[in-house]
């Protein structure tokens, strides 16, 4: 008999969860990525990815957590559906009207239909803040020493190549093949906007060293990264292009016209290409060659006659600064202001102190010296077209008792009285309309008084003095300046300007209302052959009486509630009008001025009477009417039958009742 022994194997088949084997991955967004902030102070991200291996996927869903950290900002936000675009897992989607600020986490997950969580993932380090694209040569691309960091880690560097970001510390990402692997000003600029603006700074660096203007125009290699770059970010999706470059072309005597034509067509194809305004930021920047004046004036024609541009960095003094690293590129001092500069400007920082105003930022010159050949630190020397350095001489002087009785530098210390230590600036030869031109750190404000003043030497009797001093917005003359001559310094210094520096004041009010970006700068101008010697420059600024006014009632010169033809409080009485009467209130209703009988000698008479206000500029009046048709100021009549009185404090007039039963009156300003 056969024993058979059966053994039997009982195998269960133990099904593991869809969520055991479900993953997310993400394509978009990646870790500290940065998109741009909208008017309204909102961005918007694009979520792609796949939940791969989940049989039963119902939905996607994301939602974006302010990271912990002291620095990080923004408001949470609640979960939102993705769309399911196919049968793999495939998701996309948008997280929109996000508030400005970071790092945010975004978190993805994968649902069941019964809310079960499937999978999840997560992204660190999101940004909606400014995005920045730099252009330029080498000095806007990496070339400084020493290498940068960010004091804020909420900077961030594009990488073209993998389309991902990195922490903007130097080296840049090479996107270009012209990049450096040392020092940048972008890691500090990202600090300083991050430190003001408390959102999140980004960068995409495509700037190449030794790049000539003609090799950025359309059809080349770099204008194609510029496309690629404001393609890959879509319409509004940076703050602006800031331009760096001109070293090259100032060595190659690039003239003004061709630069500004050039630069001109980069920013408006960029712009085509786009499919919006891009903002242009353009440094005045070209040391390194004679053709300095014509590329910096070049670049200014592009500032004020190209829409959507402004001033930038000017680092042509940095290699009279000692703010170089070797013969043309930053060091650590230049990187740190030449990104002081850039965030200035961004900024919309003010600053109306003339640089170099006294003349005595350059070497110092030995008692009787002339400095021709040195760029004199702060200042353009222009000649007559504006288009190129003077025609005649031009530059600083130490005075001596040849030029100057009583500047030797051995009698205080060669100082003249109304000088500003012992240099001066000079202009000279026999074609007029050479000028010493500064651009302000500084635009045009409203209600707002300027006054330049200049110090301008006579050095003897028959010394031949002809100067203008103007201001400028966007390159064009702003008031109408000041002109003299050596008889107009006479009457001023009392009699005789001889051997003196004579103070000179040239003073312009902008209006209640100016159009932006009007950037201002100043310029002494020789009007005549011979010589122009001046030193002390310096400009100083006050608000109009309406704009203390302004600024009492509403902290601001540009709120339209503020203008003068605004009536904030309903009360019939325009602010101009309010501005003009004494102990009225644009914030509350005052009461209508209107006539009153009052009685003079026994007789009715109507008066209407306004208090003025003592601080007011401008004239503020009653107007007459016997018919609504024609109207005119009253003024008393020799029979008493009108009395006016107009003064400092009140504009009173009284007609007699019984002549004139009815009459119409109205306050004008």
């Amino acid at each position: 008999m056969k024993t058979f022994a059966w053994v039997i194997l009982v195998c269960s088949v133990i099904a593991l969860p869809d969520s055991a084997r479900a993953a997310i991955s993400l394509s978009a967004p990646k870790a500290r990525q940065i998109v741009q902030r909208s008017e309204a102070n909102v961005g918007r991200f694009t979520i792609t990815g796949v939940v791969s291996a989940a049989t039963n996927l119902a939905r996607v869903e994301a939602r974006l957590v302010v990271m912990p950290g002291t620095t990080n900002n923004g408001v949470s936000t609640d979960w939102v559906g993705l769309t399911i675009t196919s049968t793999n897992g495939a998701f996309t989607g948008a997280m929109t009207n996000i508030a400005a600020g970071g790092w945010y986490r975004l978190e993805v997950r994968g649902l069941d239909a019964d809310t079960n969580e499937l999978t999840t993932v997560a992204v660190d380090r999101l940004g909606v803040g400014d995005v920045f694209v730099t252009v330029g040569q080498s000095n806007a691309g990496g070339w400084g020493s020493p290498a940068q960091t960010p004091s804020d880690d909420r900077v961030s560097s594009y990488i073209v190549a993998s389309k991902g970001w990195q922490f903007s510390k130097d080296p840049q990402p090479e996107n270009t093949g012209g990049v450096g692997s040392g020092g940048s000003p972008w890691p500090v600029l990202g600090s300083l906007l991050v430190a003001s603006n408390q959102v999140p700074v980004g960068f995409i660096g495509l700037a190449v060293g030794g790049s000539a203007l003609a090799s950025w125009l359309p059809g080349t290699v770099s204008f194609q990264n510029i496309s690629n770059a404001l393609l890959t970010f879509g319409t509004n999706g940076v703050r602006a292009i800031l331009w760096h470059q001109g070293e090259t072309d100032a060595a190659n005597l690039t003239t003004t016209s061709n630069y500004f034509q050039m630069l001109n067509t980069v920013i408006t194809q960029s712009r085509v290409v786009a499919g919006w305004s891009v903002p242009w930021g353009i440094a005045e920047v070209s040391f390194g060659g004679s053709g300095q004046e014509a590329v910096m004036a070049g670049q200014r024609l592009c500032i004020y006659n190209t829409p959507n541009c402004f001033r930038g960095a000017r680092t042509d003094d940095f290699h009279l600064e000692g703010k170089l690293s070797d013969a043309v590129h930053f060091n650590g001092v230049g990187l740190a202001e030449h990104a002081q500069m850039w965030a200035n400007a961004l900024l919309g920082v003010q600053d109306l102190t003339v640089k170099n105003g006294n003349f005595e930022s350059n070497i110092a010159l030995l008692d009787g010296r002339t400095d021709s050949a040195t760029q004199v630190i702060g200042w353009n020397r222009l000649n007559a077209a504006g288009d190129g350095a003077t025609a005649g001489q031009s530059g600083y002087i130490n005075p001596s008792g040849s030029t100057y009785l009583n500047s030797a530098d051995s009698i205080n210390g060669g100082v003249l009285t109304n000088m500003n230590g012992k240099h001066a600036a000079f202009l000279s030869g026999a074609l007029v309309g050479d000028a010493f031109l500064q651009t302000l750190r500084a635009q045009l404000q409203p209600s707002t008084i300027y006054t330049l003043q200049v110090a301008i030497g006579v050095r003897s009797a028959s010394f031949n003095v002809g100067y203008q001093l103007e201001f400028l917005t966007n390159g064009v003359p702003f008031g109408p300046g000041v002109a003299g001559t050596v008889a107009t310094l006479n009457a001023l210094a009392g009699g005789n300007a001889t051997n003196k520096f004579t103070v000179v004041s040239c003073v312009v009010t902008s209006a209640v209302l100016v159009a932006a970006n009007q950037q201002l700068a100043i310029r002494i101008t020789r009007t005549t052959s011979g010589n122009l010697d001046f030193d002390d420059a310096r400009l100083t600024s006050q608000l109009t009486a309406y704009g203390q006014w302004q600024m009492t009632n509403w902290h601001s010169l540009t709120l339209s509630n503020s203008l003068p033809e605004s009536d904030p409080d309903g009360d019939g009485l325009p602010n101009l009008i309010e501005f003009h009467l004494a102990g009225a209130n644009p914030l509350a209703p005052t009461p209508m001025p209107l006539p009153t009988l009052v009685q003079l000698s026994g007789e009715d008479y109507w008066q209407l009477s306004l208090a003025k206000n003592p601080a007011a500029t401008g004239a503020v009046e009653v107007q007459m009417s016997y018919n609504l048709d024609n109207w005119f100021v009253p003024t008393s009549s020799g029979n008493g039958d009108l009395i006016v009185v107009n003064d400092a404090t009140q504009f009173t007039v009284q007609l007699r009742r019984s002549v004139t039963p009815k009459a119409f009156f109205r306050i004008v300003a």
